[in-house]
């Protein structure tokens, strides 16, 4: 009891500290903004509809679709990952249902195409399925926001695994690489794991050819970029496959020459690697070889990590760190996405899992210089309406059930639009030292947005000094263990500063203009 009260009367000693200490009024920190020194490019916010069904309720889909991606009332997210459903099951197998019928077969479960005049191949594919309907769903009322909605929405799309049945087998066993991946096919689960044979790289890269030639004209929008393969060096028991870095590095290759055979123009379309698990890539064995050579450097537009170790990051840095190699090399650094597990994030969905998160878009876009941040499911569908650290939302059709962590990234997305840039600000040692602040701008219309995350109980006072321009005006928006994304007021400014009082455990963006 005695030591409850001693430890009782010290939290109470500190806060009176905190409170003397700013008694004088005058600011706890100063946060320097450098308007004119621009940084990275900002391409977005968003996540993966990969095998999420929307709910049945049209309403329910409308009200997701809206909570998600309209600018006004929502995240303003603006980039949406989809699944390229090439899973494979024959009658026969383990769990034959798990088929997605992408490619279409002949009788003898041999893949249907015609043969081109320029020895290409062209494939036949089912656009009905489950998955790919989904994605058009939500595709669809994501454009029926109109203004509200994203200026352009960025699709990318990703395989788990090329196609492969224990009849074509366009998969073999891995072999040559560490004994902890080197795996046995099982012929009745053809879609988990192996490698894609060489002597299939020019037919998969037909028939994804075939599949950005006929995106558009079966989902409603253009597909922006190709992934090459989610996680290709993380031996999973679902959906994978393995791709070396040079292995990856020769397919790029052969796209590079298939692709302009069958007319796609690869100066429009962006081509991704590797999408590995996380941040801790071995990047001279994975990503260097693309790099090195010219031929697959030159169509190589984005590299993407996931960041599935900031469950095991003990630091504040949530599992982000930098890559001096791929900013160099001038491609799109995406984080494409992350999940909660791990001895170190915060369970549950309020506050201490927002901060998390907030942390982490925080230093991406400060340490790592990523261009956009994506969580993995946007939403899961669970009868009981428990949500998951797996995704923003869930929903048993017939309402949806948010997180905090949902609206920390809002923080972010609503305000700092694609062609945005960080802007170069640096913040004096702030008491507490738990509190963390970024900026960004638009290059051309003079909006600004300074995100705060203060992640300590007490509340700062701190000085916003604006290099190059003065402030037009601030508004206040906050997500707290109260507040959702919620506005706050306006910021006083005086010409080039403004004092911003920051409240505990949150994160807040100042978001407005410059005077022009």
């Amino acid at each position: 009891m005695k030591s409850i009260q001693k430890i009782s009367f010290l939290l109470i000693l500190s806060l009176l500290v905190i409170m003397a200490c700013n008694s004088s009024g005058e600011p706890d920190g100063s946060m320097s903004i450098k308007y004119n020194e621009l940084r990275q490019e900002i391409d977005g916010f968003g996540g993966s509809d990969a095998w999420a069904r929307l709910p049945e309720n049209p309403h329910v889909a409308a009200e997701l679709a809206r909570l998600l991606y309209s600018k006004k009332d929502g995240m303003g997210f603006t980039i949406l990952r989809t699944r390229i459903p090439f899973r494979e099951r024959l009658q026969g197998d383990d769990n034959p249902g798990y088929n997605d019928g992408f490619v279409v077969r002949n009788s003898d479960n041999t893949y249907r195409y015609t043969v081109n005049e320029d020895g290409t191949k062209t494939f036949t594919l089912n656009w009905n399925g489950w998955d790919m309907a989904n994605s058009k769903k939500l595709i669809d009322l994501i454009k029926s926001l109109g203004d509200d909605g994203p200026e352009n929405l960025t699709v990318f799309s990703t395989p788990w695994t090329p196609p492969n049945n224990r009849v074509t087998r366009w998969k073999e066993n891995v072999t040559g690489v560490s004994s902890k991946l080197d795996y046995e096919i099982d012929w009745s689960k053809p879609d988990i794991w192996g490698r894609l044979r060489r002597d299939k790289y020019n037919d998969y890269a037909d028939l994804l050819a075939d599949f950005v030639l006929n995106f558009e004209s079966n989902m409603g929008a253009p597909l922006n970029i190709l992934s090459i393969q989610n996680e290709p060096n993380y031996k999973v028991e679902y959906e994978s496959a393995y791709w070396s870095g040079e292995d990856l590095r020769d397919f790029i290759k052969t796209i590079a020459v298939r692709f302009p055979m069958k007319n796609i123009e690869l100066d429009s379309l962006g081509i991704m690697a590797p999408e590995f698990e996380n941040f801790d890539i071995d990047f001279n064995a994975m990503i260097k070889p693309m790099l090195d050579d010219p031929i697959s450097e030159n169509i190589l537009t984005h590299i993407a990590l996931h960041q599935y170790n900031s469950g095991y990051d003990s630091s504040v840095r949530a599992g982000s760190k930098e890559f001096p190699g791929i900013i160099a090399s001038g491609k799109k650094f995406w984080q494409t996405e992350v999940s909660g597990s791990g001895p170190h994030l915060p369970t549950g969905n309020g506050i201490d899992n927002a901060m998390h998160y907030a942390r982490m878009i925080h230093f991406n876009m400060t340490l790592a210089e990523t261009n956009a941040f994506l969580f993995w499911w946007l939403w899961q569908v669970n009868p009981q309406n428990q949500l998951f650290p797996g995704s923003l939302l869930m929903t048993d059709h017939s309402r949806l059930v948010d997180s905090l962590r949902l609206y920390a990234m809002g923080q972010y997305s609503r305000f700092i639009r694609p062609g945005w840039h960080r802007i170069e600000a640096a913040a004096s040692p702030i008491r507490g030292r738990a509190v963390y602040s970024s900026a960004y701008r638009s290059p051309s219309t003079g909006e600004v947005a300074v995100v705060i995350i203060n992640d300590t109980i007490g509340d700062y006072t701190i000085s916003l000094d604006l290099e190059g321009a003065d402030f037009s005006r601030l508004d206040i928006w906050r997500t707290s263990a109260e507040e959702k994304l919620k506005s706050a007021g306006r910021q006083r400014v005086s010409g080039n500063k403004a004092n911003v009082k920051i409240a505990p455990k949150s994160i807040t963006t100042f978001y407005g203009r410059v005077k022009q």
